[in-house]
């Protein structure tokens, strides 16, 4: 039995060509060399969400399964949902169910085997076509063809999954006990109806959640797929993974409609930490960021970055260190993560040229023998300690920060590279502080964090 479409001519175009060239429109060059396991994606209409959604799916694995959870927005039930269908249609063709695997799964897992639960269910059916789209394309050259099929290995499957009333630690177990041979595909809208401005700020609330794993705060109106989000993001969090944002925006951006909205995101699984990414990918767009900064300020111009990699939308702190001919010229920076990484990043290097009160404002001439370095912080955790040989223990290789009363001050992990030795280094932080170097207290308290640096200077 094959499930027809329900959404095909009002969700997205009913015409294959239409649709195919549609769905092309919203694809953009992906210049990163990673493709992800796991994604979310929003579900609404094309004419909405199809830009978020697809920025998602570019980045998603073709795996021999596929698994699409989603919410169920018209029936009530208890755990998972899943179908009985051997094929799920849309205008692109049929896509396999993987009904064996649907079997097994309703042994291991509490769940109900039902197709009528999923009759008009838009959350699953709108992400097929992105599916066929890139993984089938109408139009491919055979050696493309040919790579398709060595990549994937057999015919893509899909796992159809509507969640319920559901503890999102079933969401998990199951990521977890198909990982190895498939993919995952999580649907989601974000926020429902409030006002544009209103929305903007629950989905960037709603973003930070995702992307810093604390899940304990997603509620449901901050999403109507939480049950599959929350799941994937305690998938990451278990298995030292980082969400990455692809995109996000909310449908008055599209219609100027800004007195109900409704937010899209999109996001991916990468297999270590969000600096790490960064490193790797954006580093000298990082770097070129910082530079331009500067120079836009020098000459009394505004810097407005372009094509912003959206990881660096998310909120993150920075440092950003200047050095002149081999020595220090400016150095200033975030503990905590207040705004966007790249607005950080941007305001810490006029910052370093400008407004460090060790220096002389930076000119023109000194451009040419500067050296930039941005640090960029991980989240800063609480050291707890009886006494000061237990902290010493506990201190190396971290960034250190320690505050006590109205003073503070704070070394970044590079700072090791002068001071190795643990006593001098909390010594000569102390005195940064303004405290005597043997002062000692049972109110001092002290954080650590790592930083990722990404430099121009040449290191022998």
């Amino acid at each position: 039995m094959n499930k027809k479409t329900d959404f095909a001519g009002t969700f997205y175009p009913e015409n294959p060509e239409e649709l195919t060239r549609l769905l092309d429109s919203y694809k953009q060059p992906v210049n990163i060399d990673y493709r992800s396991k796991a994604v979310i994606v929003p579900h609404a209409g094309y004419i909405y969400s199809g830009h978020a959604a697809m920025a998602g799916f570019q980045y998603l694995e073709p795996s021999e399964n596929i698994f699409i959870i989603a919410p169920s927005h018209h029936v009530n039930f208890n755990n998972i949902a899943l179908p009985e269908y051997s094929f799920f249609e849309t205008p692109l063709g049929n896509l396999e169910v993987n009904n064996r695997l649907i079997k097994e799964i309703a042994e291991k897992f509490p769940c109900t085997v039902d197709n009528e639960i999923f009759e008009k269910e838009h959350a699953i059916e709108v992400q097929l076509p992105f599916i066929q789209n890139l993984f089938y394309p109408q139009r491919q050259s055979a050696a493309d063809f040919v790579k398709n099929l060595k990549k994937i290995g057999r015919k893509i499957r899909i796992i159809p999954v509507l969640t319920g009333n559901c503890d999102h630690r079933l969401i998990t177990d199951l990521i977890s006990t198909y990982w190895e041979n498939s993919s995952f595909v999580i649907s989601s809208d974000l926020s429902h109806f409030y006002p544009w401005q209103q929305c903007r700020q629950i989905d960037t609330y709603t973003a930070t959640i995702i992307e810093t794993g604390k899940i304990e705060f997603l509620e449901s109106a901050q999403a109507c797929g939480l049950v599959g989000i929350k799941g994937l993001v305690e998938f990451a969090n278990n298995n030292d993974c980082t969400m990455i944002r692809a995109e996000m925006y909310n449908s008055g951006d599209i219609s100027n409609d800004k007195d109900r909205v409704v937010g899209y995101g999109s996001w991916f699984l990468y297999t270590d930490s969000r600096n790490d990414f960064i490193e790797k990918y954006c580093y000298n767009y990082v770097l070129r960021a910082a530079k331009e900064s500067i120079i836009s300020a020098i000459n009394n111009e505004e810097y407005i970055p372009q094509r912003i990699p959206p990881v660096l939308t998310q909120f993150g702190a920075s440092f950003v260190t200047l050095k002149y001919d081999g020595k220090l010229r400016g150095c200033i920076g975030s503990i905590y993560p207040t705004k966007p990484l790249i607005l950080d990043i941007i305001d810490n290097a006029k910052n370093a040229a400008f407004q460090d009160p060790r220096f002389n404002p930076l000119t023109v001439e000194e451009l040419d023998k500067l050296n930039f370095s941005v640090s960029i912080l991980s989240s800063i955790e609480r050291i707890n300690f009886k006494d000061e040989r237990d902290l010493l223990s506990k201190i190396y290789p971290h960034g250190i920060i320690i505050i006590e009363r109205d003073k503070r001050a704070v070394y970044l992990p590079v700072v090791w590279e002068q001071l190795p030795d643990r006593e001098i280094f909390l010594n000569s932080l102390k005195e940064k502080a303004g405290l005597p170097p043997q002062y000692f207290s049972r109110t001092l308290e002290a954080y650590k964090f790592d930083a990722t640096y990404i430099t121009d200077e040449i290191v022998d």
